[in-house]
């Protein structure tokens, strides 16, 4: 199926090598890039003379951060992938292009998509403005902290730089999950604001965000220990081991998460993967909203427990269905499916229509208005949203603690690791301990015990094995933690609807102005995700 608006679209476009005599406009605005040519700088804004303030120079190395995080606490992209991994559905016009299904082509000729343009441009700024922050302090020997002769450089240098090295290489193990290829950049290539200019496959920046991972873990372990500010990681102190332990939780990630198909995901290295979990995090990592500080708060957050044109799939609660009334509405077609009442006995999931659970267990309620532009398709309303963050003023995504990452996310992938080296019973306790609480029963090697009130059921009714179970429980304990790890999990799970994305294109317009020749994903003649395929999800 063709897409009106993108006209004679390549797929998978392969890249000529291009010619550098025409500079990205996207890469301009957020990246300030020059792709080595030989232009005047009339202002002379160099390393040399805007990088010179120390104070200016942290404040860029934080704000950095705050590109990174922006990401994932905005509408875009975080609205369509949470579509793309059946979290959450919408009837908007303005985001019909990523819910309706059949699923269409991206649009990637448009500037303002919510896909590309964000994953692309801003990860960019991101590693941009770290990557000058470290640059600055290195060639203009700005020192922090306390000078003495055991620290020439400042005690608090060492940090700063190490600091930056983490935005970039998670700058650019976003794109090697994201994207299906990118620019590549470091803090030590030579020159101010250069970058190559040649689009590398991911797997290569996969490697080079591990790489330059492992690299500031070892930078890190070198120095003395540090603690970072508040500033830099809002509200929340890090010590150097705890940035430590990040990367070595952010280099799990990059393991699992990479997989395009289920037989990329089956083959991670799982028992370096769990070995590698001993290493990472012990508290959760993020950042505290305030809406007195700029670039903090997370509509992400907000977005979770909309209840107009935003709700949450019935893809995503179906699974704890008893009734039969889920195995319905699959077995019904676009044509004739609307919203449904699911009744189970997960208390996490209320049969009622609470408006915010005041104690116990609940993140998902049921709402009994309609869905605001229902009649964009009836097939994408739900009657439930996620409460898990609401509060009486519905303002806490603006007030709340915002995760990057959480141990119970590393709890989950520990869990999937013992199941995939047949450590089963293992993995069956770390789901029963959020299981149990919610009034479902234990599962154990075997899975989910029968009878009337089993949850989860697989999409036929019949009783969920022990990896439904470990699907279930990750989808409904970490959302809305953040969108991508959602759609990175349905993705290598292979349960993804046929013709959804398995990775997003380089920007239309980094393309078109650089003469590349332009390409998009997404739609039913895409064959990238072919691997998805055969699964039960019927659209």
């Amino acid at each position: 199926m063709s897409h009106p608006d993108i006209p004679a679209a390549t797929r998978r476009g392969r890249f000529p090598r291009a010619r550098a005599v025409v500079v990205a406009a996207t890469l301009a605005a957020t990246v300030g890039g020059c792709l080595d040519l030989d232009v005047t700088d009339p202002n002379n804004l160099g390393i040399n003379t805007v990088f010179t303030n120390a104070a200016n120079t942290e404040a860029a190395l934080i704000g950095s951060w705050k590109a990174y995080t922006e990401v994932m606490r905005g509408t875009c992209p975080t609205l369509p992938l949470a579509v793309y991994a059946n979290m959450q559905t919408s009837t908007s016009a303005t985001y019909l292009e990523y819910s309706q299904e059949p699923r269409i082509p991206i649009n990637n000729r448009d500037n303002l998509n919510c896909l590309s343009r964000y994953i692309f441009n801003i990860y960019f700024e991101a590693a941009a403005g770290a990557r000058e922050s470290f640059l600055g302090i290195k060639q203009n020997n700005l020192k922090y902290g306390t000078v003495s002769a055991a620290f020439p450089d400042g005690d608090g240098t060492p940090s700063r730089k190490i600091f930056a090295r983490f935005v970039i290489a998670l700058s650019q193990l976003q794109h090697a999950l994201l994207l299906d290829r990118s620019y590549l950049t470091d803090t030590i290539t030579p020159g101010y604001n250069q970058i190559v200019d040649t689009l590398t496959p991911w797997p290569v920046v996969l490697d080079e965000a591990k790489k330059q991972l492992r690299a500031a873990i070892a930078e890190a372990q070198k120095v003395p220990n540090f603690t970072l500010p508040t500033l830099f990681i809002n509200g929340r102190t890090v010590t150097r081991d705890e940035l430590v332990r990040v990367m070595y939780s952010y280099l799990v990630r990059a393991d699992v998460y990479s997989a395009r198909t289920p037989a990329q995901r089956a083959a991670v290295p799982w028992a370096a993967v769990l070995a590698r979990l001993d290493s990472g995090i012990t508290r959760d990592f993020g950042h505290q909203a305030d809406p007195a500080v700029a670039g903090t708060g997370s509509t992400f957050i907000t977005n979770s427990f909309a209840q107009n044109t935003l709700r949450l799939s019935n893809r995503f609660v179906g699974p704890a269905d008893t009734s039969q009334n889920y195995q319905n509405w699959l077995n019904g077609t676009v044509a004739t499916r609307s919203s449904i009442q699911i009744f189970t006995p997960d208390r996490r999931i209320s049969n009622t229509t609470l408006t915010i659970p005041a104690t116990g267990v609940g993140k998902i309620n049921r709402v009994t208005s309609t869905m605001g532009s229902a009649a964009n398709g009836a097939y994408l309303t739900s009657q439930y949203r996620n409460v898990k963050y609401l509060n009486s003023a519905a303002d806490s995504g603006s007030r709340t603690f915002v995760p990057a990452i959480t141990v119970a996310e590393m709890n989950f992938i520990r869990a999937e690791a013992l199941y995939r080296l047949g450590r089963l019973t293992e993995a069956a306790a770390i789901l029963n301990a959020t299981r149990v609480p919610a009034g479902l029963k234990p599962v154990d090697a075997n899975g989910v015990p029968a009878g009337r009130d089993c949850v989860p059921r697989k999409e036929d009714g019949s009783c969920g094995d022990l990896f439904e179970a470990l699907r279930y429980e990750k989808r409904i304990e970490l959302f809305p933690t953040t969108a991508d790890i959602h759609y990175f999990d349905e993705r290598g799970w292979g349960r993804l609807l046929p013709g959804t994305p398995v990775h997003f294109p380089v920007v239309g317009r980094e393309l078109i102005t650089r003469r590349l020749e332009y390409y998009t994903f997404g739609g039913t003649e895409d064959k990238t995700n072919a691997a998805q395929a055969p699964n039960a999800h019927r659209p």
